[in-house]
């Protein structure tokens, strides 16, 4: 009778671990399916704001999908290698509050789903500008890491800039507007962080499709 009575305190227990699990499992695959058709009428449109100068047609940019956050929902992410460098080549969305979201422009895009971070690389002339994000379950996209490297001495520099030499190249670079969770930080603190964030990061490989009826009905629907 005791073995029984325990068997099933143990029934119950599991139950009231796993039933609101399940039910948090069901309101994300829910609001995941909105977030596709929100999508997929967002991508209907005939013309898409790419940046604050420039619309483009929709019929001219390639799609992907990737729960970045891991919370269940997809992120809509756009490319179009047509656009200016300064505009960026990819924007990121992400459905919040029942709405399509923009969390901005980007150059390059590199997600790593399992240490929940993606990183956006900008580089032109001899420069280049890493910055790394964390979405948050609330929609909003936090800074975690940022620096930009140079092979001159950068004359527009933020904070200290300090110099590194580079034995691959043979040459001098240099490290700038260094910040750790958007505040600014020494190049020792930066780098730390940069070399956490990588460590046994694995990229997410983003498979990109024109955006057609039939794509966007057979690869973005679930």
């Amino acid at each position: 009778m005791k073995k029984r009575n325990v068997i099933i305190t143990l029934c119950l227990l599991c139950a009231a671990v796993l039933l609101p699990a399940a039910g948090v499992n069901a309101a994300s695959a829910k609001k995941n399916r909105k977030a596709l058709e929100a999508y997929q009428q967002f991508l209907s449109q005939s013309q898409i704001k790419w940046s604050k100068w420039t619309n483009v047609p929709s019929s001219q940019v390639q799609f992907a999908s990737a729960d970045i956050n891991k919370d269940g929902v997809k992120e809509l992410i756009l490319s179009y290698p047509q656009a200016a460098h300064m505009d960026g080549w990819h924007r990121i969305y992400t459905y919040t509050k029942g709405k399509v979201k923009s969390l901005g422009r980007f150059t390059s895009v590199s997600i790593f789903k399992n240490k929940n971070y993606f990183v956006d690389t900008y580089a032109n002339t001899g420069t280049m500008e890493v910055s790394c994000y964390r979405l948050g379950k609330n929609g909003k996209k936090a800074s975690l890491v940022k620096y930009q490297r140079s092979d001159t001495y950068p004359a527009f520099a933020k904070g200290k800039v300090v110099r590194k030499y580079s034995d691959s190249y043979g040459y001098d670079v240099y490290y700038s507007s260094m910040k750790v969770n958007g505040k600014k930080a020494s190049y020792k603190k930066c780098m730390k962080k940069i070399r956490s964030l990588e460590k046994n990061a694995k990229r997410l490989n983003l498979n990109f499709y024109d955006n057609t009826a039939y794509n966007v009905g057979t690869y973005l629907v679930k």
